[in-house]
C-alpha cells in the first residue's frame, strides 16, 4: 500500500485545488479551460462531467505542488506540463474521423488517466513486481479520489479496472523481475497476455492511454529533443549516481525510439505514426553522432553537442 502523503492531505478538495491554482500562471488556467471546453460536449452525463472535472482539477493542482511549477523541488518532466502535453494529444486524436468510435466513457477514462497516471514519482522500486511502484501509488491515489467523490458509482467497478490497466500498463522500459518476467516498452502487452476480462474497446482505450504517454516521438524534432533533455535532467536530479549524457542521448535514445516505443492503438497510429517516421532518420543520425563523441567530454558538453545537432537538422 502507498498511503497519502502531505500533498494529498493538503489538496484534499476542489476548493483547495482551485485556491492553489488561482494565483498560478495564466497558462495553467488556459490548459484546464481548454481541456474542459473539449471534454464537456463529448460526455452527455452532467454528473460524470462534474465528477471528472473535480478529480482532474485536484490531480492537476497536486502535480503542480508536488512535482511542478509550485513545488519546492520541481521535476523537469513529470509536472503539470506533462498533463498539458497529453491533453493536447488527446484532443488531437479526438479530431480524427475514427475518434467517433470512442464511447463517452472512454473520453472520461482517458482524461482521468492523463491527469492521474503520474501523480506519484518518488516511490521505492519493487524488483519483485513488473508494475512500477510509481504507477501503483498513482492508481491508489486516484482510487482514493474516486472513493471520496464518486458516491454514486458513476465510474463503475469495470471502468475502474480499465483505469488500473491503463495506469499499471503505462509502466515503461526494459525490465525483468526476480521471477523472470520480461517485458519491453509498455507493460500493457504483458498484462494482457491472459486477458479474460477486458473488451476490445477497453483494450483499445488502454493502448491509447499508454500511446499518448510516449507520443513525444512524433513531436517536432526540437520539441522531442526538449522533452528528452527534460527527462535526462529529471533523472540526473533524482539519481544517486551520475548519468552519462553520452549514453543517454546516444544508445538509450536510440533504444527508446526504435526498439521500445510503438503505437499499438489505431487512433494513435493514425495521429502520430507519420510524425515519428519523419523524425526517425534524424534521431538515428543524432544518436550515432552522440555515440561517436569523445569519452572525455563532460555531460554538459555532450548536452550542448546534442542541442547543436538538433538545431542543425530541425
Amino acid at each position: 500500500m502507498f498511503p497519502p502523503d502531505l500533498i494529498e492531505e493538503r489538496i484534499a478538495s476542489m476548493a483547495q485545488a482551485e485556491a492553489l491554482l488561482h494565483d498560478q500562471a495564466t497558462a495553467t488556467d488556459n490548459s484546464l479551460r481548454l481541456w474542459y471546453q473539449w471534454y464537456e460536449p463529448r460526455v452527455g452525463d452532467k454528473h460524470v462531467r462534474k465528477l471528472t472535472k473535480k478529480i482532474v482539477t485536484i490531480a492537476y493542482a497536486r502535480m503542480a505542488l508536488r512535482n511542478g511549477s509550485l513545488s519546492l523541488n520541481p521535476r523537469s518532466y513529470h509536472s503539470e506540463k506533462h498533463i498539458d502535453d497529453l491533453f493536447k494529444r488527446l484532443i488531437k486524436i479526438s479530431a480524427l474521423q475514427e475518434g467517433s468510435e470512442i464511447p463517452d466513457y472512454g473520453w472520461t477514462l482517458l482524461s482521468l488517466f492523463v491527469s492521474c497516471h503520474d501523480l506519484r514519482q518518488s516511490e521505492t522500486p519493487n524488483v519483485s513486481d513488473c508494475v512500477g511502484s510509481n504507477e501503483q501509488a498513482s492508481f491508489q491515489e486516484l482510487l482514493r479520489l474516486l472513493e471520496k467523490y464518486d458516491t454514486k458509482d458513476l465510474i463503475t467497478k469495470e471502468h475502474r479496472n480499465v483505469l488500473k490497466l491503463m495506469i499499471h500498463g503505462s509502466t515503461f522500459g526494459r525490465s525483468e523481475d526476480n521471477r523472470g518476467n520480461i517485458y519491453n516498452g509498455k507493460l500493457l502487452k504483458y498484462l494482457l497476455v491472459d486477458n479474460t476480462e477486458f473488451s476490445d474497446t477497453d483494450i483499445e482505450l488502454a493502448y491509447i492511454a499508454c500511446d499518448i504517454d510516449t507520443a513525444n516521438v512524433a513531436a517536432d524534432l526540437k520539441d522531442y529533443a526538449r522533452s528528452s533533455i527534460n527527462v535526462y535532467n529529471e533523472i540526473q536530479n533524482v539519481s544517486p549516481s551520475m548519468i552519462s549524457a553520452r549514453k543517454f542521448f546516444g544508445e538509450q535514445q536510440e533504444q527508446f525510439f526504435f526498439e521500445l516505443q510503438k503505437f499499438d492503438s489505431k487512433l494513435c497510429g493514425l495521429a502520430f505514426e507519420m510524425g515519428k517516421e519523419k523524425n526517425a532518420p534524424l534521431v538515428k543520425q543524432i544518436s550515432q553522432k552522440i555515440k561517436q563523441l569523445d569519452n572525455t567530454l563532460t555531460n554538459d558538453e555532450v548536452v550542448k553537442r546534442y542541442v547543436s545537432l538538433v538545431k542543425s537538422l530541425a
